[in-house]
């Protein structure tokens, strides 16, 4: 997924539609989105800035999901829908939990309680 992708999806869970997003210039919108972007992928991967918002760049499938909630809860923070906001941190963070819990091998600890 693309970084305009990811904008494009939280625009739209933000309540912004294409039409809006066609018809105007949006360059304050595009500017929150990239520090957005940017907030984001740095928190869920340590990822270097992205330089623009049109940037061929991807981003893996499973990280760009919890980007998109993550990209939405800024955005409606930032137009002032607080209740917006705080459903999408609430999903957010349970995404973020899910790309940061990586899972490498599994250990046997069973207690063991006699001789082997």
């Amino acid at each position: 997924m693309k970084p305009n992708d990811i904008f494009s999806r939280a625009a739209r869970l933000c309540g912004i539609g294409e039409e809006f997003l066609s018809e105007n210039e949006l360059t304050d919108v595009h500017a929150r989105a990239l520090d957005a972007i940017n907030t984001v992928l740095f928190d869920l991967e340590g990822r270097e800035p992205i330089e623009s918002i049109g940037s061929q760049e991807t981003v893996a499938e499973k990280t760009a999901e919890a980007a998109v909630y993550g990209v939405a809860m800024f955005l409606s923070l930032a137009f002032g829908d607080t209740d917006k906001s705080a459903l999408f941190s609430d999903i957010y963070n349970q995404k973020r939990s899910a790309v940061k819990s990586n899972i490498a091998s599994v250990v046997d600890a069973l207690p063991r309680t006699g001789a082997v």
